[in-house]
């Protein structure tokens, strides 16, 4: 198998996402939007009351379609800046107390996790019905993190006016998920057509690989899109939970390991962290980080990306790299599963 080929916020503007006024402060982005992890449409509303270092138009309460959750949807509370916990690709456990309008106080414990602009908390699946119920039939919304000395969480609140959700959840219309590839048709069987299985492969076999705007492929389980000083590369990865890994860099890369940021415009959209692999590029760590990262790839034009060694032996290393095309491409490739 040839391997790896290689010798805010204009941001929103570019997605074209269609998005509607729902009720009260909540805003509905059907289809397709950048709040939620999956990414299939979503609710949201800013909180009114918020930390000093979180403005409250940024600390938003995102109710996003999830076709896999018990509810269909997942509850997310932008609730720090990115980088506030040590978190990385890994989520933390967080007492929450939870109080719609003047009614009882909800113990429940959710997990931190970071996401593309900021941190979020999120209810584990089981405090769905609840957390609906309320919302349902309230006018406020307060969210408190309660302060942990052990993992350096410091308390945090938030309050919502969520009045109108009803109505803006029924406006929204939830997207699918990409379709897993489907088995590929065996050549051999009689039901397939007579002509040579193989005669396309030799016919190009001398000629260029396929190009989709900005993505050469490498084969048929890989597409690169390439800058001056390195590539972001999208392989098939059949061991994988998202059927794809994502690495970046030059293959040339001497460090072990490796922090990553992904910028388009003034935003650095997602910090992650990656590992060398066998072909001395930058592997990205972790499933759900690849799949936040496609979700902004399917709106941004370009993206920037900063790798810096985690051992501090040698300098960062910064690029660009085109993305027109990233749909279609994807499409293409075929092997993408999307999945949390």
């Amino acid at each position: 198998m040839v391997r790896r080929l290689f010798p805010a916020i204009s941001l929103w503007f570019a997605l074209g996402v269609a998005g509607a006024q729902g009720a009260g402060g909540w805003q509905v982005e059907s289809d397709f939007d950048l709040y939620s992890f999956l990414g299939l449409g979503s609710i949201r509303v800013a909180a009114y009351q918020s930390p000093a270092d979180l403005d409250p138009s940024d600390a938003l309460l995102v109710i996003g379609c999830a076709p896999g959750a018990p509810s269909g949807f997942e509850i997310a509370a932008w609730v720090a800046p990115a980088g506030t916990f040590a978190l990385g690709p890994e989520t933390l456990d967080v007492d929450v107390l939870v109080r719609f309008d003047q009614g009882a106080v909800l113990n429940q414990t959710w997990f931190l996790a970071e996401g593309a602009f900021v941190s979020e908390a999120v209810p584990y699946p089981g405090l769905d019905e609840a957390l609906f119920a309320g919302l349902a039939t309230a006018t406020n919304l307060a969210l408190r993190i309660q302060a942990d000395p052990v993992t350096g969480v410091q308390e945090r609140t938030f309050q919502y006016d969520v009045g109108g959700f009803s109505q803006a959840l029924a406006e929204l219309r939830c997207g699918t998920p990409d379709p897993a590839p489907g088995p590929a048709a065996d050549p051999f069987d009689d039901a397939t057509p007579a002509d040579d299985p193989f005669a396309d492969a030799a016919a190009n076999e001398d000629g260029p690989g396929l190009v989709v705007g900005a993505w050469a492929f490498d084969g048929t389980d890989g597409m690169v899109a390439a800058g001056e000083l390195g590539v972001l590369a999208v392989y098939c990865a059949p061991d994988a939970v998202n059927g794809v890994e994502i690495e970046v860099g030059d293959y040339a890369l001497a460090a072990p390991a490796y922090d990553v940021v992904f910028r388009s415009g003034n935003i650095d959209f997602l910090k992650t962290t990656a590992t060398r692999n066998q072909f001395d590029a930058a592997q990205l760590d972790g499933d759900d980080v690849e799949d936040r990262l496609v979700r902004f790839l399917r709106g941004v034009i370009d993206v920037t990306i900063t790798l810096t060694p985690r051992s501090g032996e040698s300098p960062a290393m910064a690029y660009r790299v085109p993305t027109d095309g990233f749909n279609e491409a994807l499409a293409a490739l075929g092997c993408y599963a999307d999945d949390r």
